[in-house]
C-alpha cells in the first residue's frame, strides 16, 4: 500500500491501523510505503509494486481536486482511496464519481473502517478491471459484426447504383432509402459499443475550441450555433466530440434548419439548448433510451450514447426545458478548468 501523506501524525495513524487485528483478519498483512509529497508519490508508483493509492488531497504541492486531477492525469491503473478532512467532503465524493474506489474521513478513521474501505477498493477495482475486459471484448464482436454487415451491405449498394443508372423507380428509391437508414444503423451500433469503454486516458479540452470544430463536422443548412463558455475540460477529447455532436445533430433534427444552438458553461459542467419546439414530459422521460426517437430519419442511438459517452467519463446528463422553450441537455459533474 502506497500513502502519500503530509502530515506525519496522521501517516502514523494509518500505519497502527495496517498492523491491528481488523486488517489483517478481512485483507491480510499490509505492507506500508510512505510518501510525504505528490511528486514523490507519483514516483514510487512508476515501479509497478504497490496494490493501493491511499492519497491526501490537501498536500503542499497542491490541493483537492488539482491533487486529484494530477494522479487521475498520470493514468494510475491501481484502486485510489482519498483521504480527507471533514470539511472537504464534497471534493471526495467527486473524487469518487471521477474514478477512486472509496474515500476516508481522517476525523471518522479507525481499523474498521480501514479494512473494510482496502477490501472494498480493491474489490472495487477488480470488478472495473473486469468490466474493461467485457468492452474490449464487446468492441472487438462489435468491429468484426460490423465488417461482416458492411460486406453484404457494399454488393447492395452497388447493384443498387446500377439498376438506377438503367431505369428509375420508386421502389429503388425506398430500397436506397433503407440501405442508407441500415448503414447509420451498423455505425450507431458500433459508436455506442465502443463509447461505453472506460475513461483512461483524458486531455485538457476547450469547449470553445471543440463546440466551432463539431460545428463543422455537421451539415447545419441555416441553423446558428452560439457558443457561451470559455470551459475548459478535462475529458477523452474524441467521445466529447462525439457527445456534443450527437446533441447538436439532435436540435437540428428536431428544431428545423433554422433552429439557433447554444453551447454553454455551468459551475460543473456544460449545456446545449436550442430554440426549436422543446420535449414533451413523455419524451423527455424516454429520450435516452435505445431506438427512441421521435424523427422518422434518426436511428434512435444518438441521445443513448450520449448518456453512455457522459456515463463512462462518470458525468451525469439531464434533459429540460431551455428558456425559449426549446430542448436543453446539462452535463453535470465535469471538472473545469
Amino acid at each position: 500500500m502506497l500513502l502519500v501523506e503530509d502530515n506525519l501524525g496522521d501517516a502514523r495513524l494509518v500505519e497502527h491501523h495496517l498492523n491491528t487485528s481488523q486488517v489483517s483478519d478481512l485483507v491480510g498483512n499490509v505492507t506500508l510505503h510512505h510518501e510525504e509529497t505528490l511528486t514523490d508519490g507519483l514516483n514510487a508508483l512508476e515501479d509497478n509494486s504497490h496494490d493501493i493509492l491511499f492519497l491526501d488531497l490537501g498536500l503542499p504541492e497542491s490541493t483537492g481536486g488539482e491533487t486529484l486531477n494530477r494522479v487521475l492525469e498520470e493514468g494510475v491503473r491501481i484502486p485510489l482511496v482519498v483521504l480527507t478532512g471533514l470539511n472537504d467532503r464534497e471534493t471526495a465524493v467527486t473524487a469518487i464519481q471521477r474514478g477512486a474506489q472509496d474515500y476516508l474521513l481522517k476525523d471518522d478513521l479507525d481499523a474498521d473502517m480501514l479494512a473494510r474501505s482496502l477490501r472494498y477498493a480493491i474489490e472495487r477495482h477488480q470488478q472495473e478491471a473486469e468490466l474493461r475486459r467485457q468492452n474490449e471484448r464487446l468492441d472487438e464482436f462489435a468491429s468484426v459484426v460490423s465488417h461482416d454487415l458492411r460486406n453484404p451491405l457494399n454488393v447492395a449498394e452497388g447493384r443498387l447504383d446500377l439498376a438506377q443508372e438503367e431505369s428509375s423507380s420508386e421502389h429503388l428509391e425506398i430500397a436506397s432509402d433503407a440501405l442508407e437508414r441500415m448503414e447509420q444503423l451498423i455505425t450507431d451500433l458500433l459508436t455506442l459499443a465502443r463509447q461505453g469503454d472506460t475513461i483512461d486516458e483524458r486531455e485538457l479540452v476547450s469547449l470553445e475550441t471543440l463546440g466551432e470544430e463539431c460545428w463543422r463536422n455537421i451539415e447545419t443548412a441555416d441553423a446558428k450555433l452560439v457558443i457561451d463558455t470559455d470551459h475548459v475540460v478535462n475529458a477523452d477529447r474524441g467521445r466529447l466530440q462525439q457527445l456534443v455532436e450527437n446533441l447538436i445533430r439532435n436540435a437540428i433534427e428536431h428544431g428545423g434548419d433554422a433552429v439557433t444552438v447554444t453551447l454553454g458553461g455551468l459551475s460543473d459542467g456544460f449545456y446545449v439548448e436550442d430554440d426549436g419546439t422543446g420535449i414533451t414530459d413523455v419524451d423527455s422521460a424516454q429520450v435516452f433510451e435505445k431506438g427512441y426517437s421521435t424523427s422518422t430519419e434518426g436511428t434512435g442511438f444518438g441521445l443513448m450514447i450520449v448518456e453512455v459517452i457522459a456515463e463512462a467519463h462518470g458525468w451525469n446528463v439531464r434533459v429540460s426545458e431551455s428558456a425559449s422553450g426549446g430542448a436543453r441537455f446539462e452535463i453535470t459533474g465535469v471538472a473545469i478548468k
